[in-house]
């Protein structure tokens, strides 16, 4: 248990007590001679500039000019915002037996030796996506007959890996069949990266529990209407100061600020040790809805000794600590204060901070706001219903009324923000939309950032803006952006809180998981407990190692193109990628019933060249299939005469083409029978 001080009562206490038995006495003399924390007010030995700061068996060192934000007074404070709850942490065979201090870059570390766990059922963890990899996060906990399942992300298709591909999400095969065994889904967070394949997943594991936090529900609920499935699975709301028992795991859930609210991190106790799920996170001191990471449950975890520690890596590659999302408010209000026209701010929809601060413009600047996209309108409605946001009476106006009143007393809210085609802002920038035309004087904010793959596409809807005489505002130039993602001195100082055994990066490529890893070994982890792993490859914690198998589940990816899911193979992909740098050639010739050619060939040809320019190419290669056609000796009663005679006509032609132009364009030859 721990009191209102954070001190724990369990044994491990660094206070002297008269009234304790002698035992009792000796092992606290042992415990402070491990770990000699610093009295509050005390200045540590050796740097009398140092400051130091205590709260739930930790310390934070640090020179007055070091950091940008001040966490002593921000984690000092952490009571005051958030008291730490009376909570029981099971410690028994989890225990720290031995502390190996460290210090890096005056940050006080304490790393677990090796300790040992009992015998049995060795804890498998399987990072079904999200590894290598940004987005499709999804992660399963297996021991014995028991499964626990992290999250049903997707990732976006497109681009020259995926293209005409929707989204892709994870191979859940190995999952489908041991469905029998999973016990629970959580959700840590509402980003689509982590539910939205919820639609296409959550059928193909049965009528499973899910548990999350309220926002998090309502959007996943949101997302599975979509699909007209949102009263087939109903969620559980996860209560943070209670444990919650799946199976073989126990989970102690623990608040993470991210940018949307409502996110969690998971201590997890198994037989084979503490882990600790770190999901899309990063320290804010000053968040927009005022609630802080539970720095104190973290170092509560971490002192009941945490063996594994899995961390989002998506902002390793950034200096510092993560900025607050409250700077972006500043902006944002400047940008209103000097606009003559109207105002579109466009973001996710699910970035809650940057709605409230486009609400608070609004109410500022005596501005009405108006909600255009489908996803906007749902998770606007969502958030204000359950109060993430505050929206005042009568701020909201119909997208259809906006014509009605002056330019300077209206703004949008809007869809758009990566570049997509059908999005609102799009269709807005080619005099599409039905509902609202752009003009010149007004103003777009791009508030967020293009994801991996959208760089083009975004800076494509930016000239089309520009060339509208739009005044645009970028992420590159004004601070409307910042990441909801660890940067380096935020990771470290999950570290100095969790102090793990061992070392998993997830969430990012494989550069971005080297440098945690590389992170994690300044900081004490040593290089043979850091793990790189893969997608699909099973870690296994046995009683005295964790250690990365051989053993793959899944193979890969699951591909969703329009209504179809899985329909589309490495081949299909590799036919667009070729239609999509080298053209194609219809090639369509007329046979009698002996097989006689009678009419063609004639060749359509697109992406390839301009036919009018290149007819004598054209002509050559018509006489090409047909000198092929007619030299052809397959037997006509063959089952696989058509498709052999396509085959070669097919060979024939793109032989030819290569040997004139060195394209290879896809040649689909058409044989009509009359």
């Amino acid at each position: 248990m721990f009191n209102n001080n954070g001190v724990s009562n369990n044994g491990q206490s660094r206070q002297n007590n008269n009234s304790r038995n002698s035992n009792n006495r000796n092992r606290n003399n042992r415990n402070r001679s491990r770990r000699r924390m610093s009295r509050p007010g005390e200045t540590p030995a050796g740097n009398p500039r140092a400051k130091t700061v205590e709260n739930a068996h930790y310390m934070v060192r640090r020179d007055d000019a070091s950091m940008k934000v001040s966490l002593a007074g921000a984690l000092s404070n952490v009571s005051a915002v958030k008291r730490i709850k009376e909570t029981k942490l099971p410690r028994g065979n989890l225990a720290i037996s031995h502390l190996n201090p460290t210090l890096s870059n005056g940050i006080k570390m304490a790393t677990n030796a090796p300790q040992t766990y009992p015998s049995g059922n060795k804890v498998r963890i399987i990072p079904i996506g999200g590894v290598n990899e940004v987005g499709m996060n999804m992660t399963a906990l297996e021991c014995g007959d028991d499964i626990v399942v992290i999250d049903t992300g997707f990732g976006f298709g497109g681009g020259d890996r995926f293209p005409g591909v929707d989204y892709i999400i994870p191979d859940t095969s190995y999952l489908e069949q041991n469905r029998h065994k999973i016990r629970g889904l959580i959700y840590t967070h509402g980003h689509l990266d982590h539910i939205g394949g919820a639609p296409y997943i959550l059928p193909k594991l049965g009528d499973i529990p899910i548990y999350s936090m309220p926002l998090t529900l309502a959007l996943l609920k949101n997302r599975l209407q979509e699909f007209e499935m949102q009263n087939k699975f109903q969620g559980k709301i996860i209560d943070l100061d209670k444990p919650l028992t799946l199976g073989a795991f126990t989970f102690h859930p623990f608040r993470l600020n991210h940018s949307i609210p409502d996110v969690i991190g998971l201590g997890i106790d198994t037989p084979m040790g503490r882990i600790l799920y770190c999901t899309d996170w990063k320290f804010d001191n000053t968040p927009f809805d005022g609630q802080l990471s539970d720095y104190g449950k973290i170092a509560q975890l971490g002192d009941g000794g945490v063996r594994l520690l899995l961390t989002d890596s998506l902002g390793i590659l950034k200096p510092g600590y993560a900025i607050s999302e409250s700077e972006i408010q500043k902006t944002i209000f400047n940008i209103f204060k000097q606009a003559q026209g109207r105002v579109i701010v466009t973001t996710f929809s699910t970035t809650i901070a940057r709605l409230q601060h486009t609400i608070n413009a609004c109410e500022k600047f005596n501005r009405k706001l108006a909600l255009i996209g489908r996803s906007m309108i749902n998770n606007f409605n969502v958030c204000a219903e359950l109060g993430y946001i505050k929206v005042p009476p009568g701020m909201i106006m119909d997208i259809r009324e906006t014509d009605k009143l002056s330019p300077e007393k209206v703004c949008v809210l809007s869809t758009g923000s990566q570049g997509e085609d059908n999005a609102a802002l799009a269709r807005m920038a080619r005099d599409e939309h039905p509902m609202l035309r752009l003009q010149g004087g007004d103003s777009v904010l791009f508030s967020s950032k293009p994801i991996p793959g959208n760089e083009d596409s975004v800076q494509d809807l930016i000239a089309k803006l520009s060339r509208k005489g739009v005044e645009v505002y970028m992420y590159k130039e004004f601070d409307l952006h910042v990441s909801g993602h660890a940067c380096h001195e935020d990771l470290k100082l999950l570290f100095s809180l969790a102090r793990p055994d061992y070392l998993m990066p997830i969430h990012g490529d494989h550069f971005m998981l080297r440098k945690v890893g590389e992170l994690g070994m300044k900081m004490g982890i040593p290089f043979e407990k850091n793990l790189l792993v893969e997608n699909n490859r099973i870690i296994e914690l046995a009683s005295n190692s964790i250690n990365v198998t051989e053993e793959l589940v899944g193979e890969g990816y699951i591909l969703v193109d329009g209504t179809g899911v899985g329909s589309v193979s490495e081949l299909v992909l590799e036919e667009r990628r070729q239609m999509a740098t080298q053209g194609s050639l219809v090639l369509v010739l007329l046979v009698n019933k002996s097989k006689k050619l009678v009419g063609g060939p004639e060749i359509i040809s697109r992406g390839f060249v301009y036919m009018k320019s290149t007819t004598g190419l054209f002509d050559e290669m018509k006489e090409v299939i047909k000198k092929e056609y007619n030299a052809i000796d397959l037997d006509p009663k063959s089952s696989s005469y058509w498709s052999d005679l396509r085959n070669k006509l097919r060979n024939a032609t793109r032989e030819f083409v290569y040997s004139r132009t060195e394209k290879d364009p896809v040649v689909i030859p058409v044989v009509i029978q009359v």
